[in-house]
């Protein structure tokens, strides 16, 4: 796709823009127009990512046509420009939409900034629409791997609510069955656009104290550390999908405060009066009974039923049959390629294993067994034996946890940040799993990409 510049005045200032934006491989269209006429063609006929107007071009009322241009609605970003101007034109041409008013030729950095700028906003976001295609594509149900009848019904229900943009779904599963594949494939193909967020939150992996703040954001003084205004993970949402796994853990003051913010579409940072309106998908993941937890009184009857009007049933894994076998073979070629190491094969006696195996784990812990097959094993074809021994480590690394389990946290008198909380907990729980990032992963409830993520802005060593 093209970058498109529609410039309006002379040649030398088309020469001038051109100079300024840094293109590749062609990608940068300039037209010329040379009076107002010419220029609303060249806007229906191009429609110009840039527009660069010289404001004392003969043919051209630049007021007028600025003040056209908005009644019309079709204002781009836009640059004027101007050899002797005045500081009224100046500031009529800021309130009628122009992005900058700039001086020429005594301050042509300034332009040069300027059109840079617009050029790399547009960069960015041809990358976030080639994000989000692929996203699309990597999400959708066709491409979900399960051949099973209850896996095709998901993907059937998916199909079904992705038209409904704002409807609330609860995903339940148990852990390890893929409750955020599925709420991602929900997002991706409903959103519309690029920069329709999807935002995840692990209930259970942020401690009830900050979750709140974390959920709502604070307004500044809202508590000892609150420096500054901040916006939540709820407002960050807007306009895409939040997605609130293991949501049958969350308090029962928290339940009442996303209970109201479901029904009203509005809520409030702590400490601020001021209510926030956002519109975002809700989607809840659990590997709780739920009913059972309302029954036993931890969880809100009324926010359960806000939350289950469309509810989507992930199978565990030893139920999906010859799904087991599809897995497999998919990360034994994932991991092959992010490794480079050679795509091994299964031998008759390993898929037999894998089969009658009943994965507690489910697809989480036989990811976990390929991946540590690929990363141990040499031989083209993989046996029986080192199937079992990868499953075996897996098992003695869980059994080894609950002995490890008690640690600490300390929190100073004076209260500490949530970005701090978050780095304490992800160190704790790195010493816990002895540095494997998959267990520690596992451990957290998150993606091993996001966990990455947390380790490489947090600096964690």
């Amino acid at each position: 796709m093209n970058f498109n510049v529609l410039i309006i005045g002379n040649g030398n200032l088309q020469e001038t823009v051109r100079s300024f934006v840094p293109s590749r491989n062609g990608e940068v269209k300039l037209s010329v127009a040379d009076s107002d006429i010419a220029a609303f063609e060249s806007l229906n006929a191009v429609a110009p990512h840039m527009v660069v107007v010289d404001f004392e071009s003969s043919r051209l009322n630049t007021i007028k046509f600025l003040n056209d241009l908005q009644h019309r609605g079709q204002q781009r970003d836009m640059i004027v420009v101007a050899r002797n101007p005045s500081i009224e034109h100046a500031v009529k041409c800021i309130r009628l939409g122009a992005r900058d008013f700039i001086q020429l030729p005594q301050d042509s950095h300034r332009l040069k900034d300027s059109v840079e700028d617009i050029y790399a906003q547009w960069r960015k976001s041809q990358s976030s629409a080639a994000l989000h295609s692929d996203q699309r594509d990597r999400f959708n149900p066709s491409n979900i791997i399960g051949e099973c009848r209850q896996m095709q019904h998901v993907g059937q229900i998916i199909q079904k609510i992705v038209s409904r943009r704002w409807v609330t779904v609860l995903i339940r599963g148990e852990t390890g069955t893929g409750k955020e594949v599925i709420a991602r494939a929900i997002h991706y193909l409903t959103a519309k656009q690029a920069n329709n967020p999807f935002v995840e939150v692990n209930c259970t992996a942020i401690p009830e104290t900050l979750l709140e703040s974390e959920l709502f954001g604070h307004k500044k003084g809202a508590f000892t550390d609150a420096k500054e205004n901040k916006k939540g993970l709820i407002e960050l949402a807007q306009g895409g999908s939040l997605f609130l796994d293991e949501i049958g853990d969350m308090s029962l003051t928290l339940q009442a405060k996303l209970l109201k913010m479901i029904e009203e579409k509005q809520f409030r940072r702590l400490g601020s009066t001021d209510s926030v309106t956002v519109e975002t998908r809700i989607i809840a993941g659990t590997n709780v009974d739920i009913n059972q937890r309302i029954e036993d009184g931890l969880f809100r009857r009324d926010l359960y039923y806000r939350l289950n009007v469309v509810t989507v049933h992930l199978p565990p894994l030893r139920e999906r049959g010859t799904d087991i076998l599809l897995l497999a073979e998919y990360f034994l070629e994932k991991y092959a390629g992010e490794y480079e190491a050679p795509v091994r094969k299964l031998s008759p006696e390993a898929k037999k294993l894998l089969m009658h195996y009943p994965w507690p784990g489910n697809v989480r812990e036989l990811q976990n067994t390929i991946e540590r097959i690929i990363l141990l094993g040499d031989d083209d074809e993989i046996d029986h034996h080192e199937v079992m021994a990868a499953i075996d480590t897996q098992r003695d690394l869980e059994r080894s946890q609950p002995s490890q389990s008690k640690r600490t946290i300390e929190i100073p008198d004076k209260g500490i940040s949530l970005k701090e909380g978050e780095k304490r907990i992800i160190r704790e729980v790195l010493k816990l799993a002895k540095g494997n990032r998959s267990n520690a992963a596992q451990i957290l409830g998150i993606s091993r990409p996001r966990l990455k993520r947390k380790i490489d802005e947090y600096q964690i060593r």
